[in-house]
């Protein structure tokens, strides 16, 4: 993700999350340096080789030629959590979504981590859907976690 995504991810983000993130909370997964949507993620290391966003997370957008999905994720000792994924209403249904989860699987693969975690709402089915598809399994919940309306939060892993 770039600097100059940002606006357009924002607008996903309004449009996907009844909470969405601001334009500031986007600048820990901002990369200047990044290749895009690719697996070699070699151009800013920290020690013990893992390559890092300005602070520890990576961000991709899926475009062609505008922005149509993203996603966030961090990363902490051997293990990665998806912090936020979107596609743009529209574009939804076309694999964007897989797609954006194979870079995050191959990103953390080379980093070394041995899972990945993500909270999802109890109710957003085609989400949880797109989870278990791709490997992810339910391991816990957070009772009335979301504030807008106290839905609760699921918890998945996906052991690489």
């Amino acid at each position: 993700m770039h600097a100059a995504d940002v606006p357009a991810v924002i607008a996903i983000e309004i449009q996907a999350n009844p909470i969405p993130w601001k334009a500031g909370d986007f600048a820990a997964f901002v990369r200047e340096d990044a290749c895009g949507p690719c697996p070699e993620f070699a151009d800013r290391t920290r020690p013990g080789g893992r390559s890092e966003g300005p602070a520890g997370g990576m961000g991709w957008v899926w475009a062609g030629p505008e922005v149509q999905g993203f996603a966030c994720a961090m990363g902490a000792a051997d293990e990665a959590e998806l912090q936020s994924i979107a596609v743009a209403g529209d574009r939804r249904g076309r694999g964007i979504g897989s797609a954006l989860l194979d870079n995050l699987f191959a990103w953390a693969h080379a980093q070394g981590y041995r899972a990945i975690h993500l909270e999802v709402r109890e109710g957003n089915s085609a989400a949880r859907e797109l989870y278990r598809r791709r490997g992810f399994l339910e391991t816990g919940r957070r009772a009335g976690y979301y504030r807008d309306n106290l839905e609760d939060a699921l918890l998945m892993t996906k052991t690489l």
